[in-house]
């Protein structure tokens, strides 16, 4: 997938980022613990991520901007944590609704 592409539904559903994130909403729902479930989503993003990092970072040494990309690389990680948090808490949030 190219990412300038737009983003339509049929891609989404091909992104792993998109299941590991409804995996986490949904076993909140079903009442996994957060230290088991934001932990894997984190680490499932950051795996899912890695082949981007990794290609940016020949391009970012020979520019001399590995500081740069390392400031890119902890602000992706907190980003991950942001919507890691995010989604497990939409989980627990239907299932004080539903349940």
């Amino acid at each position: 997938m190219k990412d300038d592409e737009p983003v339509t539904f049929r891609r989404a559903l091909r992104a792993p980022e998109f299941w590991l994130l409804t995996v986490t909403a949904f076993g909140a729902a079903a009442g996994l613990q957060w230290w088991i479930g934001l932990p894997l989503c984190i680490a499932g993003l950051s795996i899912s991520a890695l082949p981007k990092y990794i290609e940016m970072w020949p391009r970012a040494r020979e520019v001399d901007a590995e500081r740069e990309w390392v400031i890119t690389v902890a602000l992706s990680m907190f980003n991950k944590l942001g919507a890691t948090c995010g989604v497990y808490l939409h989980g627990h949030v239907v299932r004080w609704i539903w349940w």
